[in-house]
């Protein structure tokens, strides 16, 4: 539950900032120029979010992926979320199904990969012989563990999508929060960290009510979805400014 509750307090500065534009990527120039194939670990079928600012549904990652780095997280565990009798997830899964989000958003990562040269892998959490991945105090990811020598670098992908209220006169609005990592093979050592904080209010997909958004799930889905395939052009610009 720390780590859940990390991630919502950036999900809520993110609400708070207002920013609707995604940050500079930080970069090891002098070890991200030694990375030539890269090994992407897919994080599992996608985990959606919703709640308020003051009582968030904050579920990170989700599938394999985000049980590796936040540990198994229950549904009575996120029962008290403010007007929200179940998780979103919950809600959103028994309506559509698995909408296949982090499958189509990793491949399109892998694509921006490919594109910029990158001889590009894949595995899931499971896979033998991965580093472990944690969070620091600051939310960071981090990985640790014996050198993995399949890849020189593991690409980790947490991006939630999420229904946010800033409070309880808000509108629920999108938001996307999250990271994407790139750890060198053999040092664990941070070479390319993409910071994900997205939001936008008062657009066709913001909703006045937690009823009426359960209410349009499909079309409110639809625009979420968008907003977190949108952040692969942020990852395919942060990979331009690399090889400039």
């Amino acid at each position: 539950m720390r780590f859940m509750s990390k991630l919502s307090a950036l999900g809520v500065a993110a609400t708070l900032a207002g920013c609707a534009a995604g940050p500079s990527p930080e970069v090891d120039a002098g070890k991200f120029s030694t990375v030539h194939t890269v090994t992407v670990v897919y994080p599992g079928k996608a985990v959606y979010a919703g709640g308020t600012a003051s009582m968030p549904l904050l579920v990170p990652g989700g599938g394999l992926l985000g049980a590796a780095i936040a540990g198994a997280v229950t549904g009575a565990a996120n029962a008290s979320v403010s007007k929200a009798p179940a998780t979103f997830d919950d809600l959103v899964t028994a309506k559509l199904g698995d909408t296949k989000l982090n499958r189509q958003f990793t491949d399109g990562i892998e694509a921006a990969l490919r594109t910029h040269g990158y001889v590009v892998s894949e595995v899931d959490a499971s896979a033998p012989g991965l580093p472990k991945f944690t969070r620091d105090d600051h939310n960071l990811l981090h990985a640790s563990g014996p050198a993995y020598r399949d890849s020189d670098a593991v690409l980790v992908i947490s991006v939630s999508p999420q229904y946010v209220a800033p409070g309880p006169l808000n509108s629920y609005a999108r938001m996307v929060v999250g990271e994407i990592v790139m750890f060198k093979g053999d040092t664990h050592e941070s070479v390319l960290r993409q910071r994900v904080y997205w939001q936008k209010f008062s657009d066709p997909y913001s909703y006045g009510t937690f009823a009426s958004l359960l209410n349009d799930i499909p079309h409110a889905i639809s625009g979420l979805d968008e907003s977190v395939m949108a952040q692969v052009g942020l990852f395919d610009r942060s990979l331009d400014a690399t090889q400039r």
